[in-house]
């Protein structure tokens, strides 16, 4: 019996569809679209990116579609969602930090607009735009950008959707331990609140078989859809049923240093990397594995075994999905990309209850920096910064009428252009104005171009993140953390970022540093403070 077939009481998919869009409805040439975002996954965690964790569908999706080798996010979960689904930098929709409670001092002290705890109602986002323009919107998995109405997704232009509202849930439906307690993590089923059942849920699961249910609905339906999928998987907490796990168990015990070496080298025979290319050293906090106490090292085991278990449940979920396409003949005329929200997560969360065995619902963990650094191979630092371990990110794209089969892109792309992709592809229009006011134009291109073996124009990209920064054009990338100097890299024969050009190349790390400034002020980019305790 499936998750969704325990949630009866609700009738997650017992009732008819939502009454269709007004607009005209899409003719059949207009391809569905379903977006696909895993949450904390590195760069080098997929079979098809260079990683031992089996992920046949994934892989199976690289074989009939495009990688692209050069794609970027914006280092954390609530920028990168805000960005992904406005096709604008995370700051002019509202988003330039975290939405959480924990963020409310910095907030508080920024005072700014662009610095809110939700995304801005005065940005169309991409389901706005395709349902006005006649798609079907769903959606299932993680949102993250606003926690009270008007700000679920609801009220963003999904017309069904399932989801977790906060940044991290227990995958077993009850979220964060507090005082010693279990407590369930804010749900929404569509407009309305969900509790989930005490057994027999597990969210991967859950979020798959609504994405399926919402697909199977669309059997004959002459409007495309358009489906978001961000799994919270592989986000802490480390959670997976045991079977999941054994799977993986003494798969990690030769080391962290042997594991990197490894996916170095694959990442170099698959052609994702340069062979010349370096890999970043370990992080100092990550001591050599030589010299890791045994009980370190069956811990660290263990949990990398949790974290592969996770990743491989979200890619058999992905195959359901597939499944559903091809059995209402769908396949060939939907265009599904996937990619991660950020790099490897260095968090370590403690929260677990005495006695608690890790991956059960009583444990609250996480693999940490001497797993983030694995996940990020071959790049340096993680999630939050904004050097290449914190934003590459996998990217796969497929469509069988569109796009060739087993090809790479090396053209560089970003968040924001999955939105003028989806207007691109969906023959949609963006509003001038939305929310009563004058719409910020999408501030990405069409990656159907560079899908498709050609180029893009040259253009130069920015981030920001937590006083974290960089600018990237063409083979240049100046990048600095909160608080610290630039650093200039030749980003094409460098991009493990060890070789810091900035005395050797002042004009240049001056006029890119001017032009991130210049950015800065137009999206409302503020000096990042240093938080009150």
């Amino acid at each position: 019996m499936s998750t969704l077939d325990r949630l009866t009481a609700l009738a997650l998919f017992g009732a008819a569809l939502c009454t269709p869009s007004l607009a005209t409805a899409a003719d059949a040439s207009r391809p569905n679209i379903i977006l696909i975002l895993a949450d904390d996954l590195g760069f080098s965690d997929l079979g098809c990116y260079g990683g031992e964790i089996a992920t046949p569908n994934l892989d199976r999706l690289a074989a009939e579609g495009v990688r692209l080798t050069q794609f970027y996010n914006t280092a954390r979960c609530c920028p990168s969602r805000a960005s992904l689904l406005t096709g604008l930098h995370p700051h002019q929709a509202g988003i330039g930090d975290m939405v959480d409670e924990y963020a409310r001092n910095v907030r508080e002290q920024l005072a700014s607009p662009a610095y809110a705890d939700r995304m801005s109602v005065q940005t169309p986002t991409i389901a706005e735009v395709l349902r006005a323009s006649g798609y079907r919107t769903g959606m299932a998995g993680k949102w993250h950008l606003g926690y009270e109405h008007p700000n679920w997704p609801s009220d963003r232009g999904f017309e069904r959707s399932f989801t977790v509202l906060e940044g991290a849930m227990n995958y077993y439906g009850l979220g964060m331990q507090h005082t010693g307690k279990l407590v369930n993590a804010p749900m929404a089923l569509n407009d309305q609140p969900f509790t989930p059942p005490r057994d027999g849920f597990f969210s991967t699961d859950a979020f798959s078989d609504f994405a399926v249910s919402f697909i199977n609905e669309q059997r004959g339906a002459a409007q495309p859809f358009f489906f978001y999928l961000p799994f919270n998987a592989p986000h802490w907490p480390l959670h997976a049923p045991p079977e999941d796990i054994a799977k993986y168990r003494g798969k990690y015990r030769d080391g962290w240093d042997a594991v990197r070496q490894r996916r170095h080298r694959r990442l170099i025979d698959l052609g994702l990397i340069d062979p010349k290319s370096e890999m970043a050293p370990r992080p100092p906090a990550v001591p050599a594995w030589a010299s890791v106490p045994a009980e370190q090292k069956d811990d660290w085991d263990l949990r990398m075994a949790i974290y592969a278990a996770q990743i491989d449940r979200m890619d058999r979920g992905i195959g359901r999905v597939f499944a559903s396409l091809r059995a209402i003949d769908a396949e060939r005329n939907t265009l599904v990309i996937f990619l991660s929200d950020n790099g490897g997560a260095p968090e370590m969360p403690r929260r677990s209850l005495p006695g608690a065995t890790l991956g059960t619902r009583e444990s609250f963990e996480s693999y940490g920096i001497r797993g983030a650094h694995v996940s990020n191979t071959p790049f340096r630092l993680h999630k939050i910064f904004v050097h290449e371990g914190g934003i590459s990110t996998p990217f796969i794209a497929r469509w069988p009428e569109r796009l060739r089969a087993g090809s790479f892109s090396r053209e560089v792309g970003f968040l924001p252009d999955l939105m003028a992709t989806c207007i691109d592809v969906g023959r949609a229009a963006f509003p001038g104005t939305f929310g009563g006011r004058a719409t910020l134009p999408p501030e990405g291109v069409s990656l159907l171009p560079a899908l498709q073996g050609k180029s893009l124009a040259p253009r130069t990209l920015f981030w920001e993140h937590e006083g974290n920064r960089a600018v990237r054009q063409g083979q240049w990338k100046l990048v600095a953390r909160h608080q610290g100097d630039w650093e200039l890299y030749d980003i094409e024969h460098d991009r493990a970022e060890l070789h810091d050009l900035s005395r050797q190349q002042p004009e240049k790390a001056a006029a890119l540093s001017s032009l991130h400034a210049e950015w800065a002020k137009r999206c409302g980019v503020l000096p990042w403070p240093v938080p009150r305790k």
